[in-house]
């Protein structure tokens, strides 16, 4: 098949997930044998000439383009990747509010207008599909789950000695991310934790280190290198993404499969990736991030099953062939 990927917002920083998530289908639908087209906006594309057009994230702009290829192609394909903190009755509520006519509407609108031109939507969990479904309006029918899949794994890591330690890495300023209250749970509880991600300005170094303030066994590793990454992924007892919004969060998918223990938020879809192998937290509680970190660490493990889970159930191959399954039936 020849298939175009199209981005629907400006990246302005790496490490930027949805490119993340689109690069590693590309390379996989590559190794399954089909042509792929990262869509480049300063060449005049053949739409026609593509057996499937997959967009990703939703924005005004996203919903332009759809207009403006749809009468081109029909067979298109589009990921939201929507991570709502607001009600289903909020989304649709919003979905609703516009005027095409006195150009009065928002993304949500826009794309509520244009979903009849789209075939498919991918979405990554069933908390996601019910955002699309309730809140757009999308016919279920039309809507299809490709979970993501983890980016590493090694059959080893289930055997290595792990330290015992707390590992964190993301946008560590993001307030979504909740770092915040991750550091007070380590400052609380005395584990060591060790934070990687990437602070953009002064400003967000400024405040992360105010957070940290003089606590001896809390460490920031800077923005690592995928080998330096993949290393404490290697070494980390526990993993713990906390988050007050998130869609997936790769990065514990990745820890999982590299052998760590997963402390994970109940707040939108990530809790669903991880069977009955992980300690689910209620983001905004302190003492539950802190108590389900420290078990692990004191000897608490669903490792290597957790790692068996990750592999039988979010392979990049797995992953590849759902989406496959999907432009097909196309």
């Amino acid at each position: 098949m020849k298939i175009a990927l199209v981005i629907g917002a400006p990246v302005t920083h790496s490490g930027h997930g949805v490119v993340s998530q689109a690069l590693t289908w590309k390379k996989g639908l590559e190794d399954k044998g089909h042509s792929v087209t990262l869509v480049n906006n300063w060449i005049t594309q053949d739409w026609k000439s593509f057996d499937i057009i997959q967009f990703f994230m939703y924005s005004e702009y996203v919903a332009d383009y759809i207009d403006a290829v749809a009468p081109e192609n029909k067979n298109i394909v589009f990921a939201p990747v929507i991570d709502p903190n607001f009600s289903i009755n909020a989304m649709r509520g919003i979905s609703h509010w516009g005027c095409a006519k006195l150009k009065l509407f928002n993304r949500y609108y826009r794309i509520r207008k244009i979903k009849n031109l789209v075939s498919k939507f991918l979405v990554r969990s069933d908390f996601e599909a019910m955002y699309v479904e309730k809140g757009w309006g999308v016919e279920k029918n039309k809507i299809v789950k490709v979970p993501l899949s983890f980016n590493f794994f090694s059959n080893e890591t289930s055997v290595v000695p792990r330290e015992k330690f707390c590992f964190h890495a993301s946008y560590l300023a993001d307030e979504r991310k909740n770092v915040r209250r991750l550091i007070e749970a380590a400052k609380k509880y005395k584990f060591p934790l060790k934070l990687a991600g990437k602070l953009r300005n002064q400003q967000e170094t400024n405040k992360v280190f105010s957070w940290i303030g003089d606590a001896k066994n809390i460490e920031y590793l800077g923005f690592l290198p995928q080998e330096d990454l993949l290393e404490y992924y290697k070494k980390a007892k526990v993993f713990a993404l906390p988050s007050t919004n998130e869609g997936v969060g790769i990065v514990a998918l990745d820890a999982a499969a590299m052998g760590c223990d997963i402390v994970i938020t109940k707040l939108g879809g990530p809790k669903e990736y991880y069977g009955n192998y992980a300690t689910i937290v209620d983001p905004y509680d302190v003492d539950e991030i802190g108590k389900s970190i420290l078990s692990f660490l004191e000897g608490k493990t669903f490792q290597p099953e957790l790692q068996k889970y990750m592999h039988e159930n979010f392979s990049l191959e797995n992953t590849i062939q759902r989406l496959v399954n999907v432009y097909v039936q196309l």
